[in-house]
This record gives structure tokens, C-alpha cells and sequence, in this order.
């Protein structure tokens, strides 16, 4: 909910008060959240870890939408409507990419979100847990079976490396070996996958969409 807009207000078919207690809720957990940032090094460690964890929880939620295969899903829907036409087989190809495009475009606006919270030492020393990395790292490196990057859009990814930055330096006391081992090693190989990889996966994927598109249309 902390990624998605307030024009969700005026949605039809949803109650207003309904919207609207969740847009006051997310309001005031954004308030928390940039208040505990602010102030963390004077506030109890456990008050600013409980609010971290339900950051974290967020995040993880964000990234579960956001990380679905079109074709995968698509391909899941499929088996199940095998009764329905080509054109609600194209319809629904088309909500899915629509779907996944809104859900990455959430996960980054969280993202900017959550860089304004990490202004801190105290919220940066203690993001510096495995499993703030591992999710960062998955946002930003994370990719399917096919090789295509797990959350598409761009500047997600690179949202997500920008919290990456301003978390990685005051983590060097905190760190142990192996997670700095593995955190650089990630890295590097997701340099490799940008150079080498990813763009031909990419093309690979845009094509087979596209022939899904078009084999949807000859069927109608």
C-alpha cells in the first residue's frame, strides 16, 4: 500500500471510506517512518527495528507482485480457460502486462520512499541484516529461468541499488565476511548480466510476447 498512489481515491466500484481509512493508514505509517529516520539514534533500538521489519515486510510484499513472469502466468491462466476464446485469452495477456508494469512501478515508488527513511547512521547501521541486502539485491539482480531480470523496469532496479549505496558503507563494522563476500559477488555478476546477459534475454522475451500477441489475434 506504502508504493501505490492516492488516485487510488477515486477508483469506481471501491467504497470511498473504505480507500480512505487506507490512504490515512499509509499516511501515517509514512509519517512514522520518516520520523523514525529522522530521529532514530534517539529513539529505542527496539521501536526503530520493529518499524524496519514492517518496512521490510512491505518490500518483500512489493517485490511478489512486481516479480511475475507475464509468459508464466499467462501460460498458468491458459491451462485453466481452455473454454475461453482467443479473445479473453488476449485480454487477459494484456491485463497481466498492465498488472506487472503498475506493480514495478509501486516497488519503485517505494523505493524512493524508503531512500528518504535511510538518513540516518543508526537506520543505516541497522538495515545492514541479510535480509535487507538479499531483498535489495534480489530487486535489483534477481532473474527468472529464462534469464530475463525478475522486476523489468529500469529504474526499480536501479532505485533499488540507490538504497543499496547509502546502506553498503555504514555496514563495514557490522558485516561479516561471508555476507560481504556475497554481496560483492552479486554485484559483479549482475555487471556481467547487464553487459552480456540481459540484453539478449530481453530481446528473447519481447519477441515471444509478441508472437503470443500476435498467434491471440489470428485466433480471433
Amino acid at each position: 500500500m506504502l508504493g501505490q498512489p492516492l488516485q487510488l481515491l477515486q477508483k469506481p466500484g471501491v467504497s470511498q471510506l473504505s480507500t480512505a481509512l487506507k490512504v490515512a493508514s499509509t499516511r501515517l505509517l509514512q509519517i512514522l517512518a520518516i520520523s523514525t529516520g529522522t530521529y532514530a539514534d534517539k529513539l529505542s533500538p527496539k521501536v526503530v527495528q520493529s518499524l524496519l521489519d514492517l518496512l521490510c515486510s512491505q518490500l518483500k510484499n512489493l517485490l511478489s507482485q512486481a516479480g511475475v513472469s507475464v509468459l508464466s502466468a499467462g501460460k498458468d491462466q491458459e491451462d485453466t480457460k481452455h473454454e475461453d476464446g482467443a479473445d479473453s485469452e488476449k485480454k487477459d495477456l494484456r491485463a497481466l502486462i498492465r498488472k506487472q508494469h503498475t506493480a514495478e512501478l509501486h516497488l519503485g515508488d517505494f523505493l524512493v520512499f524508503l531512500r528518504r527513511v535511510v538518513s540516518s547512521k543508526a537506520i543505516q547501521s541497522k538495515m545492514a541484516s541479510p535480509k535487507w541486502t538479499e531483498v535489495l539485491l534480489n530487486i535489483a539482480a534477481q532473474k527468472c529461468c529464462s534469464g530475463v531480470p525478475l522486476v523489468g523496469n529500469l529504474r526499480t532496479r536501479l532505485l533499488a541499488l540507490h538504497v543499496l549505496e547509502a546502506v553498503l558503507p555504514a555496514c563495514e563494522a557490522n558485516m561479516e565476511d561471508d555476507q560481504m563476500t556475497q554481496v560483492v559477488e552479486r554485484l559483479f555478476s549482475l555487471l556481467s548480466d547487464c553487459m552480456w546477459e540481459a540484453p539478449i534475454a530481453q530481446a528473447k522475451h519481447s519477441i515471444q510476447i509478441k508472437e503470443k500477441v500476435q498467434e491471440l489475434k489470428l485466433q480471433v
